[in-house]
């Protein structure tokens, strides 16, 4: 074992699983260098990173690399980060692998509640937007338990009412889509596909805020999370207040979803996948936090990127090259299901 103390906060991990965070993390930093370096315009790597903390102020590369390249690469970092940690908490809380914001019908919820401010005059806030989102998020979140509640939550039933409720959603989204203004609508449903193009430092401060007020609370309770995959019983037994740690994480994880979906729109599947990928090259027998958010912001910078090399007639926004990570992956596990193999 490894033991890591961040502060107060002691995180224990396996070697292997250090090691795979310790890759991902390369790999994320590399695809960063090449966000930052790679475009019509070339610049040297050294340049990129001047540019990115603002040393060279007045050459070609500042606006390049500070004002455009730099908060939409480094959105796409903190989004994917935050999306593959709300899926790691949320699937390990459910003991479900498809139990993520996306299909469950948080991230239509939050949608909604960000539609709403749109449609009310009041969205040209990001900040207005993120507090709709968060409301429609938290309000989506509490349907979905009061529906799959039986002296505890029910995973089918938590999936099954999470995609029922998830349709009502967007059902209620499409409809507000119908009674807006034209350039209003169209404004929205460019922002409803999820994308990270456009992105500024205002979008970077808000993902980063969220983060920094988040990250500390779910480390805080990562010990207690761990405990609760061995059962509820047992987690009561090691002295863990399992509702209130369930309850905090759930909230945790859900604003974390809403903050996503108010910055960038709708990306689906990073939350799903992420951790996913995280457990496998972990192999480890829990949830893996660190490791889901780096897998998540490396999943999203990577499609960012991929978009950016179709050719202009060509270029999608992020969301639909996500879809295409994701949806082989849930296919996958249907099949897995079918053959009788663990969900």
């Amino acid at each position: 074992m490894k033991i890591l103390r961040i502060g107060p906060l002691g995180i224990t991990t396996h070697q292997r699983t250090f090691a795979v965070g310790l890759a991902i993390f390369a790999v994320l930093a590399t695809l960063f260098v090449f966000a930052l370096s790679w475009g019509k315009a070339d610049l040297t790597v050294l340049d990129s990173l001047k540019a990115a903390v603002g040393i060279s102020v007045g050459s070609p590369g500042d606006f390049i690399v500070g004002q455009v390249r730099a908060p939409r690469a480094i959105t796409a970092v903190l989004v994917g980060a935050t999306l593959g940690l709300a899926g790691a908490i949320l699937q390990s809380l459910t003991r479900n692998p498809l139990a993520s914001p996306d299909f469950i019908g948080i991230t239509a919820g939050a949608s909604t509640g960000a539609v709403i401010t749109m449609w009310m005059g009041i969205g040209a806030s990001l900040w207005i937007t993120a507090a709709g989102a968060a409301i429609g998020a938290l309000l989506t979140s509490a349907a979905i338990l009061a529906l799959s509640w039986k002296r505890g939550i029910v995973p089918l039933r938590l999936i099954l009412a999470g995609i029922g409720i998830g349709f009502v959603a967007q059902s209620l989204t499409q409809y507000l889509l119908t009674r807006m203004d034209v350039h209003d609508a169209g404004t929205a449903l460019g922002w409803l596909v999820g994308s990270v193009t456009g992105r500024t430092w205002t979008h970077v401060t808000v993902a980063a805020l969220v983060l920094a007020v988040l990250v500390p609370v779910i480390l805080w309770h990562a010990r207690a999370l761990r405990t609760m995959e061995m059962g509820d019983d047992t987690a009561k037994a090691l002295g863990i207040s399992v509702g209130r740690s369930r309850a905090v994480l759930a909230v945790a994880s859900v604003l974390l979803a809403a903050a996503a979906t108010a910055i960038t729109g709708p990306i689906g599947f990073i939350a799903l996948v992420a951790p996913a990928l995280a457990l496998r090259l972990t192999r480890n027998a829990g949830v893996t936090l660190i490791p889901s958010a780096l897998m998540g912001a490396v999943l999203l910078l990577a499609a960012d990127q991929l978009s950016q090399l179709m050719p202009a007639t060509l270029q999608f926004p992020v969301g639909i090259f996500t879809a295409a990570i994701g949806a082989p992956y849930l296919l996958w596990l249907v099949w897995r299901a079918s053959r009788g193999g663990p969900s």
